[in-house]
């Protein structure tokens, strides 16, 4: 697990003051691929954070038994979303992953709550 800095409270009261736009991708993968789509989809992280305009902060979740992974991706706006969604080094991550996946959906959502930090 990766963990990063956490921003200081101006940073936080700014972000907070300016609701994010959200992305939720569910991921299941092919029986055998699941450590491998992780692995590909940590060093995709790697690769990009802090380089992708507009990106405030991104999550992933994983089951191993069932094979899925969660991916939740917070944006500053549609806009940011959009454009990320034709970035180049999105665009060829998926082509490396594709082989790997057996169904993903990916959707815009909307904070319906929140409660504490996750």
């Amino acid at each position: 697990m990766t963990t990063l800095t956490v921003p200081d409270h101006a940073a936080i009261a700014a972000a907070l003051a300016d609701p994010p736009v959200f992305s939720v991708s569910i991921i299941q993968t092919k029986p055998g691929k699941f450590d491998e789509f992780v692995a590909l989809q940590h060093e995709q992280f790697m690769r990009v954070r802090g380089q992708v305009a507009g990106v405030r902060g991104t999550r992933m979740l994983k089951s191993p038994a069932k094979g899925v992974v969660v991916l939740v991706t917070s944006f500053d706006t549609a806009q940011n979303a959009e454009r990320f969604r034709k970035d180049p080094r999105f665009t060829e991550h998926l082509e490396r992953v594709q082989p790997l996946i057996d169904r993903a959906e990916a959707m815009p959502v909307e904070l319906a709550y929140e409660v504490g930090l996750i």
